[in-house]
């Protein structure tokens, strides 16, 4: 039987902008968030009350209670399971250690696809396609580097595209953002002050923000007009960047398919890296 976070990204579910929120708040934390007052979730989503109960009755519920009911049987299912009790519980040792780590980060990558609407993507992709305004992006300490591969990425793929660097430059980059640009910002716990400014400072010049963040409460998340959540939890000391590197790269695959007329762009761009000898090796 289909589970509820299945349910919940289910393309035919078909949601409203509204309950589309809803059912974001829902992924970030499922499934506390489920299992709280309605009026928290409502809160926690930015809709009313009235928004949630529509979503509750289209998933087949009779009411709100029926729906976290669902989730508690759902979890009571999951702890009881025999796969669930089989998994060891001792300590890694040093020696297994990378073997676990790569096999968490499998799991990871799993739940991410779970946390990720289909429609959030097509939103995402087409807001990035449209080449009448410009695309900015912007990275925390540890995540800079998620910017910086993506917009060079973005430069291949289209033109006005632009790495927003913390440094004395950036109020100056700031200032050329206009009204409808999106900003691309990469902002993971523990989060940074000046991607805080930054998001602020977009939002004060009529830029739209996508977010790409954890599933916890960042506090950029108000901010944002898409918010695109990956799990950091890991076996190790520090949190893992592996999901949300493959979300950029996903989101790198999905934007070539739609490029039409990435051909040309390369080919152009190639004649003149030629030009520059930008490469040890050329062919012949």
């Amino acid at each position: 039987m289909t589970n509820l976070r299945e349910r919940l990204t289910d393309p035919a579910l078909n949601p409203t902008p509204s309950e589309r929120k809803v059912i974001r708040a829902l992924l970030d934390h499922y499934p506390r968030s489920g299992l709280g007052p309605m009026a928290k979730l409502a809160g926690h989503a930015g809709v009313s009350d009235p928004t949630i109960m529509r979503l509750v009755k289209k998933l087949g519920f009779g009411g709100y209670g029926d729906f976290q009911e669902a989730l508690l049987s759902e979890m009571d299912h999951r702890l009881r399971s025999p796969v669930t009790l089989l998994q060891p519980r001792a300590h890694s040792s040093q020696d297994d250690s990378w073997t676990k780590y790569l096999d968490e980060s499998s799991r990871s990558l799993q739940e991410t696809q779970a946390l990720t609407q289909p429609e959030d993507v097509r939103v995402l992709v087409e807001l990035i396609l449209d080449t009448r305004h410009q695309l900015f992006c912007f990275g925390g300490r540890l995540s800079s580097f998620l910017a910086g591969y993506l917009v060079g990425h973005l430069r291949l793929l289209r033109p006005g595209c632009h790495a927003l660097e913390d440094n004395a430059q950036l109020p100056d980059r700031l200032y050329d953002v206009q009204r409808q640009d999106v900003v691309l910002l990469f902002d993971y716990r523990r989060y940074q002050t000046q991607a805080l400014r930054v998001a602020d400072a977009a939002k004060a010049r009529g830029a739209r923000v996508v977010l790409f963040t954890d599933i916890y409460a960042s506090p950029l998340r108000e901010l944002a007009d898409l918010v695109i959540s990956a799990p950091v939890e890991s076996i190790s000391a520090f949190d893992t960047m592996v999901p949300a590197l493959a979300q950029v790269e996903a989101l790198i695959a999905a934007l070539t398919l739609r490029t039409t007329d990435l051909e040309d762009r390369l080919e152009g761009i190639d004649k003149l890296r030629t030009r520059f000898a930008a490469h040890l090796l050329e062919e012949k």
